[in-house]
């Protein structure tokens, strides 16, 4: 599937985020399975083309899918044999046996590649375009199979020379083991050998000898010990043979490398195939690492819309996630969102509450949302397309252009007022600090109320009062703010929407440690009306703590209510159904007992029109039928009735535990009156017959 690739602006290309961007890549490369793979996972770049992103997560999410079901996918035999293509495509190269090998191993892997899916018809639609357009190629593993045995040493059925040169040398290697054998047993009567007996110099097969004798035995010397004492001889003897299996070896050589140059030859025509193959093992490989990283932060595939949009459900950050987990530490989730009417959030709150942390995480899952990796934050979260992405965060100063850190931030204010449109997301951490407090603020203000005239989306960190108080009246724009727990003073990591947070300035210098009259010193230095408004947001932040715990209670009731109301209706529905149950048995045993009668009945006016003796059929009838319905008398039939309810009336008083009969849902017995009881089931209240209730301890 090849589709437009157009990648989001970064600016700065250099930043915190980005940094933490390449983290992401290398964590995904630890699961690269092989170079082509890693390849792929160094041009990860977060796109803009709506259909091609969804594509991307499409096949990630597929594979995780597949190893999470722990079904057979290849994963071996991703060679990269880069080298062996390059040597193909030029005339006239031979390629050795191990690269041969190479290439059959990858074949094997594409061949079970192709396998896989078409087993699974229609299961991975996305990840099976990686396939499309290409074909599986037998050819090129039953050539090399043709030459290469499994541990890719050429067959001697290469061709017909080999097999006679390999025929021949077979011959002459068993004569010159014959010949050597009868040299060694001469020499070990003459008391000549060393213990080591045989060897090789030079490619030349050699005795090893007694140095003080190799003048007495005829032969070629070829080497002597570092010690001096032992020489190596190639005895005479043998010379000629040896000769002999040299020229073999030499034209076994020759043939080899004449059959590889033809194989060689033979393969070239599948380069630009082959080529494909590489690329496709790169993707599997790829998406093979997308995924095992995806179960590592536990990523999910969200909502993917065309518009500008943000919506973040449990969202955590990625590398911090992985961080506390091997820390064995929870992460704390937070929900965020940003659509048209609310497109900029100003987060406030105490120093190392988590401002930042909830600003980077929303950048680097935006950015690899945008480069087909699934995210950290549940699959209900919503994600639209940003083209580009603005950065201020962390200390930008530049010794190379000698700016401060505040004027290389005026100098990122100013780029990002020229490139700002509609499909913009900045962040801006500690926006309009720097410098003098009131100008800075001031500053800031007016810059956010031009990135807010540009439709842009964003989210920014600050303490200035300023800020709040305008997020508060500027439509477009909300406050945010980390929690604080007053009574520990500890900040929370939770993030809140709606309301501004303190900075807590002077509980969080309590808490550090610093001499309490210091604080009192300094509180008398702040002006009234921003200790005021400080207080203030404190208060806020105090009651809407107490908000929270009476909306966790009230959550907490309206779920038991939820649950009653639940099993009220599945109560209901199971009382409906025994109650239809039992009027289906009775209308059966209705039907049953007409028939009878019906069946009853055509016998008896048979046997009447044949009979003479009419009486006798009567009687007949009469005795089988009509008296046995006598034994039915309703009189007989009310005293069994009474007798039964008087043993009744004993057993079951009010508290005892009771079911209907035929029934198994057990009551207890409110009341009884004229012979009728009010039993409590569950929920229900209901009056029963006492004829018809069974008690069940007793």
């Amino acid at each position: 599937m090849h589709l437009k690739f157009k990648t989001v602006q970064v600016f700065p290309e250099s930043s915190l985020l980005t940094t933490e961007f390449e983290k992401v890549r290398e964590r995904i490369l630890r699961h690269c399975i092989s170079s082509m793979g890693k390849e792929q996972v160094a041009i990860i770049a977060p796109g803009t083309d709506f259909e091609f992103i969804q594509h991307l997560l499409n096949r990630t999410a597929e594979m995780r899918q597949i190893i999470a079901s722990g079904l057979p996918f290849p994963t071996t035999g991703y060679t990269d044999i880069s080298k062996e293509l390059n040597l193909l495509r030029i005339g006239n190269s031979v390629l050795l046996e191990d690269q041969f090998m190479m290439i059959h191993g990858m074949m094997s892997t594409i061949k079970a590649l192709f396998g896989f899916f078409r087993s699974r018809p229609g299961a991975n639609s996305a990840l099976v375009t990686i396939q499309e357009g290409t074909t599986y190629e037998p050819e090129i593993i039953k050539a090399i199979e043709e030459i290469l045995d499994e541990n890719g040493v050429v067959k001697t059925s290469a061709s017909p020379e080999l097999s006679r040169i390999r025929k021949s040398l077979q011959r002459n290697r068993v004569e010159s083991d014959r010949m050597y054998m009868s040299v060694i047993q001469k020499y070990r009567r003459a008391g000549w050998i060393t213990e080591s007996e045989e060897s090789s110099r030079n490619g030349r097969r050699v005795i090893a000898i007694f140095a003080e004798q190799k003048r007495a035995a005829r032969g070629v010397i070829h080497d002597t010990s570092a010690t001096g004492k032992t020489a190596f001889i190639e005895p005479e003897e043998t010379v000629g043979i040896n000769n002999l299996i040299a020229s073999l070896e030499q034209e076994e050589r020759l043939e080899i490398l004449r059959i590889l140059r033809e194989l060689t030859a033979s393969l070239r025509k599948y380069v630009p195939q082959l080529q494909l193959y590489r690329i496709q093992l790169g993707l599997f490989d790829l998406n093979y690492a997308k995924a095992q990283f995806a179960i590592e932060i536990d990523g999910k595939l969200p909502q993917l819309v065309k518009d500008a949009v943000i919506n973040l459900k449990i969202a955590r950050h990625p590398l911090l996630l992985l961080h506390n987990k091997e820390q064995k530490k929870p992460t704390i989730p937070f929900t965020l969102e940003l659509n048209h009417e609310q497109r900029i959030l100003v987060i406030s709150g105490p120093n190392a509450g988590g401002k930042t942390v909830c600003m980077k995480t929303a950048g680097l899952l935006q950015m690899m949302l945008q480069s087909g990796l699934l995210v950290s934050a549940h699959e209900d979260s919503v994600f639209g397309i940003f083209h580009n992405l603005l950065v201020d965060i962390g200390d930008s100063q530049s010794i190379e252009y000698e700016l401060s850190t505040y004027s290389s931030r005026l100098r990122h204010m100013r780029i990002f007022l020229e490139r700002v449109n509609e499909r913009s997301l900045f962040l801006i951490d500690e926006f309009g600090t720097g410098t003098d407090p009131n100008l800075g603020g001031a500053l800031a203000e007016a810059v956010l109320e031009e990135l807010n005239l540009h439709n842009a989306f964003g989210v920014i960190t600050t303490h200035y009062l300023n800020l709040k108080v305008m997020a508060d009246r500027t439509p477009g724009i909300i406050n945010g703010s980390m929690e604080f727990d007053l009574k520990r003073l500890r900040p929370l990591y939770q993030l809140q929407i709606g309301k501004p947070g303190s900075s807590y300035t002077f509980l969080v210098a309590e808490r550090s440690g610093l001499p309490r009259e210091l604080i009192k010193n300094a509180r008398r230095k702040v002006a009234r009306k921003h200790l005021l408004l400080e207080k203030l947001l404190t208060d806020v932040q105090h009651e809407k703590s107490q908000i929270k715990s009476q909306a966790d209670e009230i959550k907490r009731k309206d779920l038991q209510l939820k649950e009653l109301i639940r099993k009220n209706e599945e109560l209901t529905r199971n009382t409906e159904s025994t109650l239809s149950a039992k009027e289906t048995k009775l209308k059966k045993f209705e039907d049953k007992v007409l028939r009878e009668n019906e069946e009853k009945l055509r016998y008896f006016l048979k046997e009447w029109k044949k009979a003479k003796d009419k009486k006798e059929v009567f009687d007949k009838f009469y005795r089988q039928f009509v008296r046995k319905k006598q034994v039915e008398d309703p009189r007989v039939t009310e005293k069994k009735r009474q007798d039964k309810l008087k043993v009744l009336r004993e057993i079951i008083k009010p508290g005892v535990k009771v079911k209907l009969e035929n029934g198994s849902t057990i009551g207890v017995v409110e009341q009884i009156e004229n012979d009728k009881a009010i039993v409590i089931f569950g929920q229900f209240r209901t009056t029963c017959d006492l004829i018809n209730l069974v008690a069940v301890e007793k």
